[in-house]
């Protein structure tokens, strides 16, 4: 394998949204390239103080989404970036959490949650632990950077889209050994809450 636990591995973000365009629009290779050249100028108004390259990433996101309400109307677009970014964020997130180069336990799930929170596209967020135990691990996310970009794009409704990539994650990660909850409904930033409440439970302690 040419990966391991230090040099993880990068999925193709780009072939899985090529994957998922195909789905549902004619020419999603036409649609991509004029997306990416269009993109130079969307990109040249972004002033925000946050990495070059996940304003990049992120912000690419966004303009295919806006793009694509132009073209097909904002809720059939949302659908799309929403399977996309699902389907996309699940892969970058079990290599974060290595589950191919490690044994998955609430332990290491633990651990490298912390890990990616410090060298991920996470690693500008605000996170606060409140509760690490054998059977409970639970943290606060204060800030969110992903929020702060897609507000300040106008387009904060993929905040939410991002955060369904936690429970895509975490509850897959151990399927009826690990739960992942938020302590009620609408415990998010974009939905309104100072944090975002992550709770992590191993019923099997």
């Amino acid at each position: 394998m040419k990966t391991n636990t230090d040099n993880i591995a990068k999925p193709a973000v780009s072939l899985i949204l090529l994957g998922v365009l195909k789905g549902y629009i004619k020419n999603p290779i036409g649609f991509l390239i004029k997306s990416k050249i269009s993109f130079k100028k969307f990109r040249k108004n972004i002033v925000l103080d946050l990495p070059r390259d996940f304003v990049d990433t992120t912000a690419f996101i966004a303009w295919i989404y806006i793009r694509l309400k132009e073209k097909i109307g904002q809720e059939k677009a949302y659908e799309i970036i929403r399977a996309t970014i699902l389907t996309s964020g699940l892969a970058v997130q079990q290599a974060n959490f290595r589950n191919v180069e490690e044994n998955r336990s609430f332990k290491n799930l633990i651990k490298y949650q912390q890990r990616a929170n410090n060298e991920g596209s996470t690693k500008l967020n605000t996170m606060k632990i409140i509760e690490q135990t054998e059977s409970k691990y639970e943290f606060h996310v204060t800030r969110c950077v992903f929020y702060e970009l897609f507000t300040y794009l106008k387009v904060p409704e993929l905040t939410l889209i991002m955060c369904s990539i936690d429970n895509a994650i975490f509850n897959t990660y151990l399927p009826e050994k690990i739960i992942f909850h938020r302590n009620g409904l609408n415990n998010t930033i974009p939905q309104g809450k100072k944090y975002c409440e992550f709770v992590v439970e191993n019923i099997n302690a």
